[in-house]
């Protein structure tokens, strides 16, 4: 867990972002409920192609928004990777490639100059652990030790947390606590993992081409359908099976577009992975905004 401030004294509201592919959400969390404040909660497209100062007034205009006339302690952001999420420069090149080698800490305090979110003290973090971070801290894997956060989507994320912090370089994790990249079957575990490889999976069966919402929409009538999604299911589970356990981890909660048909692999999962609790996402749009909140109370 990186922060771009020293210390930070624990904070009784943040306003958090979490910055999307295509989009900005933003919204002020209240740290004594857990919650996100839905009076507050703003989301905002954001092209991927614009110039950065485009990208950067967005975000901004999005916070000042949450934020309103709340009163707010510090700002947290989830950001996808790459990211030096320490100093604040993107790597970013797939997505938001204008923001590529810049500081984006100096870029959105020159943007919200003359209010007071520009003096906050400002952490940024990695989406898929800031998923996983709140969902331990107010979702799924509540009062739970050791957690593994799983996002399926258009690719597959991952987040480790122990007692409440992120884990991305000890023995016992995948390098930099990534799961999409780590070796699976003739690949990586994210060919296998995905929303994609539900698509591959049903036309292996079917010769037809559909998207995993699709597949999900089918399932009731469709044995193709439900076959595709215990396909994904067991890959998830083998995936995930020996990072369970060399991190002890006693919970497995699962995020993203695709959990959304948990019912449908969610069988196939928990016979794959026998004495871990696997729960979907009870936060799923939150749970990355309620993370940003904690980081900013759990900063080095």
């Amino acid at each position: 867990m990186l922060s771009l401030v020293p210390t930070l004294t624990p904070v009784s509201s943040a306003l958090a972002l979490d910055i999307g592919g295509s989009h900005v959400t933003a919204a002020v969390v209240d740290a004594s409920a857990r919650a996100v404040l839905p009076s507050s909660r703003i989301h905002a497209p954001v092209p991927q192609d614009a110039p950065a100062d485009v990208i950067l007034e967005a975000w901004a205009d999005a916070a000042r928004h949450a934020a309103g006339a709340a009163r707010v302690d510090a700002i947290g952001l989830a950001v996808p990777a790459p990211f030096e999420y320490a100093t604040g420069v993107s790597r970013l090149q797939h997505k938001f490639a204008a923001l590529y080698g810049l500081n984006v800490l100096g870029g959105l305090r020159a943007c919200l100059a003359g209010t007071p979110l520009a003096a906050l003290p400002v952490v940024f973090g990695n989406d898929a652990d800031l998923f996983a971070l709140g969902e331990w801290w107010a979702g799924a894997a509540r009062g739970e030790a050791r957690v593994i956060g799983v996002t399926l989507g258009t690719g597959l994320g991952a987040g480790f947390i122990d007692a409440g912090a992120v884990i991305t370089d000890r023995v016992d994790v995948p390098p930099g606590g990534e799961l999409w990249n780590t070796p699976y079957l003739d690949g990586i575990a994210e060919a296998y993992a995905c929303g994609a490889a539900v698509t591959r999976a049903y036309a292996a069966q079917t010769g037809e081409t559909a998207s995993a919402a699709e597949v999900a929409r089918r399932a009731p009538h469709d044995p193709a359908a439900r076959a595709a999604f215990e396909t994904l299911g067991r890959h998830l589970g083998a995936i995930l099976r020996p990072h369970v356990a060399a991190f002890g981890a006693s919970c497995v909660v699962v995020g993203g577009n695709v959990a959304r048909a948990w019912p449908l692999f969610s069988h196939a999962l928990q016979g794959a992975l026998p004495g871990v609790a696997c729960r979907p996402s009870v936060r799923f749009d939150e749970a990355a905004l309620l993370g940003a909140a904690v980081l900013t109370q759990r900063a080095p």
